[in-house]
């Protein structure tokens, strides 16, 4: 049976498996070469697991400006956002994350309240 910790890690949103999901994504964009992109999204990730939330938005507002269709990083950064309390712009980036994938299964507008 698996442990506690490492079931929550392969669900996680912040978890390594989040790291696979936005590889699949990334688009080159501006300014940033795709291993930078992937160096930024992987230190968003490991600051959220740390709690270090306010480090985690810039991160992901740095990788979105490499690529800001990225619905993934947009929820990720509304999870940040929420655990700050900042429940205006988590609300508005897990909208933007439906805009963008109307099918992304983490994205729930409606239940992000304050």
């Amino acid at each position: 049976m698996e442990k506690p910790a490492a079931r929550r890690d392969k669900f996680s949103i912040f978890g390594p498996r989040a790291l696979d999901r936005v590889v699949r994504c990334v688009a080159e964009g501006q300014g940033l070469s795709k291993t930078d992109f992937m160096e930024k999204v992987r230190q968003s990730n490991q600051a959220c697991q740390q709690g270090d939330f306010g480090a985690a938005i810039r991160l992901y507002s740095d990788a979105l400006l490499a690529d800001p269709q990225n619905c993934i990083l947009y929820s990720n950064r509304s999870a940040a956002h929420l655990k700050l309390g900042q429940y205006q712009a988590a609300l508005e980036d897990a909208d933007k994350a439906q805009q963008l994938n109307p099918k992304w299964p983490k994205v729930r507008p409606d239940s992000i309240t304050p």
